[in-house]
């Protein structure tokens, strides 16, 4: 395989692992808000159904109807944000695009292993592959992106050459 071509497939390579690990931080980070909203909600409303249950019949104190009534209000709050939010979706979504920018380095090492019978009608598929998914792919947001790019620092030189074994992230 020539220096450039081996430059193009370590430049790609470099790129999809930063793409795929910082979809997949951003895949957990939309899980841990959606069990932060949802988790509460369920709970708030489980209680507040409970609890008018139990003061049916019964009259009771003036204060008592307020903090239902404020518990009712965070409650459907919360639960209106969780479906607002999308965090569940957004979250599969990310691992989603995540796996397959897996997949595309796996390629990569695949099209590595070969070398030196490497053609253009290979590559191209390969960076038509990278450009959809490109277009496909939700933004992550920058703290998440900065987070992993820190992460990776120099780990994400360890592009599979066929020099040297391939270190998998």
């Amino acid at each position: 395989m020539s220096t450039s071509t081996e430059e193009l497939l370590e430049a790609w390579y470099r790129r999809l692992r930063e793409s795929q690990f910082s979809h997949y931080e951003a895949a957990k980070a939309f899980e841990r808000m959606n069990y932060w909203l949802g988790i509460p909600s369920v709970m708030l409303s489980t209680v507040l159904g409970t609890s008018i249950f139990a003061t049916i019949g019964e009259s009771v104190n003036t204060n008592v109807q307020i903090l239902f009534g404020l518990v009712s209000v965070v409650a459907a709050v919360l639960t209106g944000l969780q479906t607002f939010l999308r965090f569940s979706e957004r979250s599969e979504k990310h691992r989603a695009i995540a796996a397959r920018y897996g997949s595309l380095r796996r390629e990569i090492e695949e099209l590595s292993a070969v070398g030196e019978n490497f053609t253009r009608e290979m590559i191209t598929p390969l960076r038509e592959s990278i450009d959809r998914l490109a277009e496909e792919a939700p933004n992550v947001p920058e703290r998440i992106w900065m987070k992993t790019q820190k992460a990776l620092g120099d780990n994400n030189a360890s592009f599979p050459s066929r020099s040297k074994p391939s270190k998998r992230g």
